[in-house]
């Protein structure tokens, strides 16, 4: 999972920043360091990274690099055909990697649309745990990829569901500043009151991590719930 950024773009159907997309996360590990309940998984240098950024090295004689289906499924190329066959070798396609994690994890987190939609189509669990009760759902928002959160909550995500330590997908949405995350989660589950184990709610880690965009949105959820319920009251 990346560490929540200051910045998005303004493209509607996505909240994807380029420089996060540039060094997405190929093995996903917690920072032993935990100072808080909110701590998003970060990018690792890997070969999967450097592939993406385009910045491998050219050799006089190149080195063939092969990778997993988890990292194919990463790097958005996966087909149909490939799909089937790993899921007939495997016998389930939710077999985990080294560290944990499904290739719906991986591509997940690494916004490939297109590959979730085929792992799900195969028959992939949306609600699958990686370590530390990181389901795909989470990787998604954390990485402000919104086309994903929605396609997974329509297939039956658990919008509310918690990591480890009480994050919701919502809270790593709010902090990565990725306010059209919010808005599918908001339409999801209306719930702003949700805390993690130190008592952050979305909308205070929005506010601690700077991010405008998400608070605003969070701002204008609030006022309509508020005044709804005054309108309710007379």
């Amino acid at each position: 999972m990346v560490a929540p950024a200051n910045t998005i773009q303004t493209n509607a159907n996505s909240d994807d920043d380029e420089g996060v997309r540039s060094a997405p996360t190929s093995m996903l590990v917690l920072d032993a360091k935990r100072k808080s309940a909110f701590l998003p998984y970060r990018p690792q240098s890997t070969v999967l990274t450097n592939l993406q950024r385009g910045n491998t090295e050219a050799t006089f004689c190149p080195v063939e690099v092969s990778l997993s289906f988890h990292e194919r499924a990463g790097q958005g190329e996966i087909t149909e055909e490939q799909v089937a066959a790993e899921r007939a070798r495997q016998q389930n396609i939710d077999y985990k990697d080294a560290h944990g994690f499904t290739a719906l994890h991986w591509a997940a987190s690494y916004g490939q649309l297109v590959s979730v939609q085929l792992l799900v189509a195969a028959g992939a669990n949306v609600n699958t745990m990686a370590p530390d009760l990181i389901s795909p759902l989470l990787l998604a928002a954390a990485g402000g990829h919104n086309e994903i959160v929605r396609f997974l909550l329509e297939h039956g995500a658990d919008s509310g569901h918690m990591d480890i330590v009480g994050n919701t997908a919502l809270m790593y949405a709010a902090a990565g500043n990725h306010p059209h995350t919010c808005n599918e989660l908001l339409a999801k589950d209306l719930d702003l009151s949700a805390t993690n184990e130190d008592g952050d709610t979305a909308y205070s880690l929005a506010v601690e991590h700077g991010a405008h965009l998400a608070q605003a949105l969070l701002e204008q959820y609030m006022t309509a719930i508020i005044t709804a319920g005054a309108f309710g009251s007379i």
